[in-house]
């Protein structure tokens, strides 16, 4: 947990208060343990705060816009914690579109109306900047600067829906262990990681989108609501694939291994992510878990 929360707070201080918020929100409900869990309450927010200060003090508009969603969505999801008794992917994910629909109201009541071409070109100007300092350090990828800095400014709402999933699993995991009571049981272990099975419609939906001429001008919402499904696939369909390694008592470590290996090999990595997510399509209707769950032990 320690560890997925360094690499979180990678994604830089706009994003952070996606733990900090909700979490110190959440122990203000369910204050924490004495002893070191009183410490840690104390760290992990102040730390937060302390990125939270690295913006920009003149925030640009996108800066403005991912600083009030993540006000908003923290907000809802402590609202979500006390109000919903279902799993932490649906309560973030309620959160998520909470969160995008109290951006957009402010933005309407401050502004009168939602900047969207300024929030692409702002999100496909700073991955331009980032992509020119890798390109620095290796000049034969100039040729994907703009492909991938257009693939960005893109799909920015999709990678900003993945971090909100992402960051409030993350302060809900903290609230269980730090909190004397906490508000409900932790996350599930990924093995076990899935979800509704109302959610494949989703991608049928896309699909449709993405075919029918009529439909032309939804294709960058569908783009990006295909690329948070089928992110969200690609991890049903590893939790299945670590379920059975487990069944079969092969350690976890030697996926790790494998996964490696397969990252710095384009060819294999391109057959092998879109059989994972084609495992965790089928396992909406297969349920191969819980086929292998209910297996017989052969002696």
């Amino acid at each position: 947990m320690i560890a997925g929360t360094l690499v979180f707070a990678l994604f830089g201080p706009r994003v952070v208060g996606l733990i900090t918020l909700p979490l110190a929100a959440l122990l203000a409900l369910a204050p924490p343990a004495p002893g070191a869990r009183w410490r840690w309450s104390v760290v992990l927010p102040l730390a937060g705060l302390g990125l939270l200060l690295l913006a920009p003090m003149a925030p640009r508009p996108l800066d403005s816009v991912v600083g009030a969603y993540v006000v908003f969505a923290s907000a809802a999801f402590v609202v979500t914690a006390v109000s919903l008794r279902t799993g932490v992917l649906v309560r973030a994910s309620v959160a998520t579109a909470l969160g995008a629909l109290g951006t957009v109201g402010f933005a309407l009541l401050l502004r009168g109306d939602v900047t969207w071409n300024a929030l692409h070109m702002q999100a496909l100007h700073e991955a331009s900047d980032a992509l020119r300092l890798a390109e620095q350090l290796q000049p034969d990828a100039a040729d994907l600067v703009a492909p991938l800095a257009n693939a960005f400014g893109e799909t920015f709402p999709a990678l900003l829906v993945l971090q909100t999933l992402a960051g409030l699993a993350l302060a809900w995991q903290w609230h269980t262990r730090l909190a004397a009571e906490p508000l409900g049981p932790p996350v599930a272990p990924f093995r076990q990681f899935r979800f509704g099975d109302a959610w494949v419609w989703g991608l049928v939906g896309v699909l449709c989108v993405w075919i029918a001429p009529a439909l032309a001008s939804l294709k960058p919402a569908a783009l990006n609501v295909g690329i948070v499904l089928s992110v969200l696939y690609c991890l049903r369909g590893t939790a299945v694939v670590v379920a059975i390694a487990s069944g079969a008592g092969i350690p976890v470590g030697l996926l790790v291994i494998g996964a490696v290996v397969a990252s710095a090999l384009a060819v294999p990595l391109l057959l092998i992510v879109p059989g994972i997510w084609t495992l965790g399509v089928f396992d909406t209707w297969l349920e191969f878990r819980r086929r292998l769950a209910g297996r017989p032990n052969v002696t």
